[in-house]
């Protein structure tokens, strides 16, 4: 019976992290998605140092076009990604990191409200969508320190740190280079989630 347990426990630890993983998927492709068409949507020429992905969901561009499409597709993207953090929620054994996917899906609703129109709740929406996607991370990694080896773990906190921490620290100081870091800090961001999960499952493999 001792065996048989374990084995029950091994399938589902392993099926909860193949369900996480694919919605991660699943929500790397939607952000992706957004980018690509917003740029494609957005109503003047895209400059990929001054434009954040934020302004794909402005009512009006900087130079005062009308936005309306790319803003459509953003707060679609937006909803879908909500979605997915939720469901992934349900899927999560501890209730801290759940609350964390909560809150993250909570963020990407209030990452609709167009910044040109009300940007603190816009600005709060992306704090909590980064910043609860971050903390799990940090908190998903240091839960693999024993189990991986550390070559890994810290190359995946280097990526994760090096990337997201300048960008946090430059959108505080208001620099102009803000806008270039947030891209380096979204790719660094869903690298090290990608990674860290895949690390997760790895494990669940052996159970």
């Amino acid at each position: 019976m001792p065996g048989l347990t374990g084995t029950h426990t091994g399938n589902r630890v392993r099926n909860r992290y193949h369900i996480i993983n694919r919605e991660l998927n699943i929500l790397f492709g939607v952000t992706l998605a957004v980018c690509i068409l917003g740029m494609l949507t957005y109503g003047e020429k895209v400059e990929f140092r001054d434009h954040a992905v934020s302004h794909f969901g402005r009512l009006y561009t900087r130079g005062g076009n009308p936005n309306y499409l790319s803003m459509l597709v953003f707060a679609l993207g937006m909803t879908a990604s909500s979605m997915i953090c939720f469901h992934i929620s349900r899927h999560l054994e501890k209730p801290f990191y759940q609350r964390l996917f909560r809150l993250c899906g909570t963020g990407y609703i209030l990452l609709i409200t167009p910044c040109d129109l009300y940007n603190p709740l816009h600005a709060l929406g992306g704090a909590l969508v980064v910043g609860s996607l971050w903390f799990f991370t940090v908190c998903s990694l240091h839960d693999l320190y024993q189990k991986i080896s550390k070559i890994r773990f810290f190359l995946y906190q280097l990526i994760l740190q090096a990337t997201v921490l300048p960008y946090a620290f430059l959108y505080a100081a208001g620099s102009p280079d803000k806008q270039l870091a947030q891209k380096f800090a979204l790719a660094g961001l869903i690298l090290a989630l990608k990674a860290t999960i895949t690390e997760h499952l790895k494990t669940a493999e052996t159970l």
